[in-house]
């Protein structure tokens, strides 16, 4: 069983041009801001088709596909950032952490992106060895579609990420 948990805060998307891109956007923490608060049934059935697109970025990037990754990141920000630095971008951070991708882990953690139509996904992949590995993927609404605006891999967001703790999840708490 699959366990979400629907946050009523606001998190900065961080977008592909930021100061970390040479070296992959691990980098840059995320951070929140209180939101006024939506009913999760209304919040869950928004964000299907954004997961939608983290799903596919997931694949391709599994599956090695650095063009089809390349083409489900955020248009705007990959052309500030320059070809050369998404190329890298992907080549060093992103496709060697989802080279180990057996599958996401039962546990997903999902905000609310803030100023842009969007959301965060707090996911852990489970390794082919059976690792678990946190990151985050930002989608957004840009021009009318849905895109990759940030990936950080190996990069748990305390207060975000659910927590393991035995056989069990602990996830964050966000209704006070």
């Amino acid at each position: 069983m699959k366990t979400t948990t629907v946050v009523n805060r606001r998190v900065y998307v961080l977008a592909l041009a930021s100061a970390g891109i040479s070296v992959g956007l691990g980098r840059s923490p995320a951070t929140g801001q209180t939101r006024e608060a939506q009913p999760p049934f209304e919040m869950s059935a928004q964000e299907v088709p954004f997961r939608e697109v983290a799903d596919a970025f997931m694949s391709a990037a599994a599956a090695g596909d650095a063009p089809k990754s390349a083409r489900l990141l955020s248009p705007a920000a990959s052309a500030k950032a320059g070809a050369d630095a998404v190329e890298r971008f992907l080549a060093r951070e992103v496709l060697p952490f989802f080279a180990q991708f057996k599958e996401v882990a039962r546990s997903v953690t999902v905000a609310r992106t803030a100023g842009v139509t969007g959301f965060a996904f707090y996911m852990y992949m489970v390794s082919k060895t059976g690792e678990l590995r946190p990151f985050v993927i930002y989608v957004v609404e840009e021009g009318g579609a849905k895109v990759v605006a940030n990936v950080l891999v190996d990069r748990l967001v305390e207060g975000r990420h659910c927590i393991q703790t035995g056989a069990a999840w602990q996830c964050p708490n966000f209704s006070g």
